[in-house]
């Protein structure tokens, strides 16, 4: 599974530690820290406080999709993103940065502005996408149960069957991408926590993770619970504290074989020295 960590996180490979993946939120509504980064300078404030925290790489988004999101049009969401994704380029030429988008226009726009990965939590949803991440060699994350998140389609699965239901999303999804020429070293699969799944249906999918990465291989697994209300309700011995719980759940995912962990707070999921919080 080393091809998309040796490329896009060489450092946490070398350290033999999962990847963190630092949130740089360029939206007014997102539902952890709407507004706080939205201008390009606290933008880039934030993304060098991430990188300086211990960051391997930043996604920035400037569309939210928390519950009952409002979609942004393109040119409305490139007009957030491009601003601070050029600023932190800039600032950091050497930074590894993702892009969280549905929409093949604005990750085309990204990745012409030096983004290194498009994060999809839709999955290809729109058409162009696949094409586009192919062709240009980009890194790309697939998260399953977008659809089921946005009640575009009833979930498959029960409860006592959601693992199987999230490792088959997960490997049409890389079907999906090999057939359109993405290699499959560019690919990260995401279990999708908090989409598609409601409160224990979250705890069921982390029991189930060890079979969902042995099945995703050779992609990694991405896992992003952070401060989802779902993870003090997993471990409540955090006291209702969201970043507490954050990492614990976290701590979960990587014993069970997560490679990357997508999270708001980067200095939370680190010990000094550079060494990881597991």
């Amino acid at each position: 599974m080393s091809g998309f960590l040796a490329r896009f996180c060489p450092r946490a490979l070398a350290e033999g530690r999962p990847a963190l993946m630092g949130i740089v939120n360029v939206t007014p509504d997102s539902f952890s820290d709407g507004g706080a980064h939205a201008s390009p300078e606290a933008a880039l404030a934030h993304a060098s406080r991430l990188l300086a925290d211990g960051a391997d790489l930043l996604d920035l988004g400037a569309e939210s999709t928390r519950p009952g999101f409002e979609p942004v049009p393109v040119r409305e969401e490139t007009d957030r993103l491009l601003p601070a994704l050029r600023a932190i380029r800039a600032a950091h030429p050497r930074a590894v940065l993702s892009v969280d988008t549905r929409k093949a226009a604005v990750a085309a726009a990204a990745l012409d502005a030096g983004a290194d990965v498009v994060n999809d939590v839709s999955s290809f949803e729109d058409p162009d996408m696949a094409p586009l991440v192919a062709r240009a060699g980009a890194g790309v994350v697939l998260m399953n149960g977008w659809r089921e998140h946005v009640g575009a389609r009833p979930r498959a699965a029960g409860p006592g069957a959601l693992g199987a239901w999230v490792l088959g999303g997960l490997r049409g999804f890389l079907a999906r991408a090999l057939e359109a020429g993405v290699a499959a070293e560019n690919v990260c699969l995401d279990p999708g926590f908090g989409f598609g799944l409601k409160g224990a249906d979250n705890e069921e999918v982390l029991r189930a993770l060890p079979q969902i990465v042995a099945g995703c291989a050779p992609c990694p697994v991405l896992a992003g619970a952070s401060r989802k209300h779902f993870v003090c309700a997993a471990f409540p011995e955090a006291g209702g504290d969201r970043d507490r719980a954050t990492v614990l759940f976290h701590a979960a995912c990587v014993r069970a074989g997560a490679a990357i962990l997508r999270v708001h707070d980067v200095a939370a999921h680190r010990l000094p020295r550079g060494r990881a919080l597991w």
